[in-house]
């Protein structure tokens, strides 16, 4: 049911199992059919399947549209997913079976009760959540060894992230398996320790939060916030994470303006953050000292500059021609 190829390839996935066909489900069903899974899409109620369904065949549809899948792949696409109700009927050869309901904690676990005794007792069980403990999810699961939290974002057939959270007693195999399976789809996986809102969630809701207080302090509205956050720092995250353009300005510079911000806010989530003092005492300030977050060779700053010019060019264009657009 779940093996690589002697050569230690692909991996090979027969049928996979999708609990909840709401946004997230059935976005991943289709991801899974796409690359050649048979895929069982099951939900409590006929109405939830037909409506995803729907949101599948229009996903497709709209691939054609925009020249990102061929009209004829489409009905072998579809052949592959069963829409059902029948959980506990349909569990059996799955190998990668994956609860996507809503973040509702007595619902997930009454779930996860019924995917540990019917499911097979070498399948990866993994959960959608976005945030609930894995390990708290899955107590009481038989073989605990095959649960791996695997954190999808929306859209999934398009967002490349897909968060891996490893529950204490997983297999390693199992977590090597769920890292090469979800690379395969095109996906890129990262190994992140299970806590509340893991990594994504925790930056973005801190982003979100800093977002609404500016608009209630009447710094700016919405619209501008939004117009900010996608023609500066956020046009740069698409390229370089927040470490990367860190140690290209300089822990230096953050920590200067962390201990401005704390000065007059007073507020302590822009407090100094102790491991960027250390950095800084340790004169591990980034490309300007060839060491900082990450170690760099000589006459490394001069090549990632120009790495970074020729990105940040090529989205530059991407943005105007959206802009273009919208006018």
């Amino acid at each position: 049911m779940i093996s690589r190829t002697p050569s230690g390839g692909t991996v090979v996935l027969e049928k996979a199992f999708v609990v909840g066909a709401g946004i997230m489900g059935h976005g991943i069903a289709q991801m899974l059919a796409m690359n050649g899974v048979h895929v069982c899409l099951a939900d409590q109620a006929d109405n939830f399947l037909e409506r995803a369904r729907g949101w599948v065949g229009d996903n497709l549809n709209y691939m054609v549209e925009l020249g990102q899948l061929r009209a004829s792949d489409i009905p072998e696409t579809l052949s592959r997913i069963d829409f059902t109700t029948d959980v506990t009927g349909n569990l059996k050869g799955a190998g990668y079976v994956l609860e996507a309901v809503t973040e509702n904690l007595k619902l997930k676990r009454g779930i996860w009760k019924m995917l540990g005794r019917y499911a097979d007792s070498d399948a990866v069980l993994a959960s959608n959540t976005s945030s609930y403990d894995i390990d708290d999810l899955a107590r009481g699961v038989p073989n605990p060894g095959r649960v791996v939290g695997t954190h999808w974002f929306h859209p999934p057939q398009i967002t490349p992230c897909v968060e891996v959270i490893p529950s204490r007693k997983a297999d390693p195999e199992k977590i090597d398996w769920t890292m090469k399976f979800l690379s395969d789809l095109g996906k890129e996986p990262t190994l992140c320790k299970s806590a509340p809102g893991f990594v994504a969630n925790r930056l973005q809701m801190a982003l979100a939060a800093e977002a609404v207080s500016l608009v209630a302090e009447g710094l700016a509205t919405p619209a501008e916030v939004d117009r900010i956050v996608k023609t500066s720092f956020g046009f740069r995250l698409s390229t370089y994470g927040p470490f990367e353009i860190m140690d290209q300005a300089g822990a230096d510079t953050y920590l200067s303006i962390y201990r401005y911000l704390y000065e007059k806010l007073q507020k302590p989530h822009v407090a100094p953050p102790p491991l960027l003092v250390e950095q800084v005492e340790a004169g591990r300030l980034g490309l300007k000292t060839e060491k900082g977050f990450y170690d760099y060779g000589a006459g490394a700053a001069d090549v990632l500059r120009r790495e970074r010019d020729r990105k940040f060019y090529a989205r530059l264009k991407l943005l105007r021609q959206e802009r273009q657009k919208e006018r």
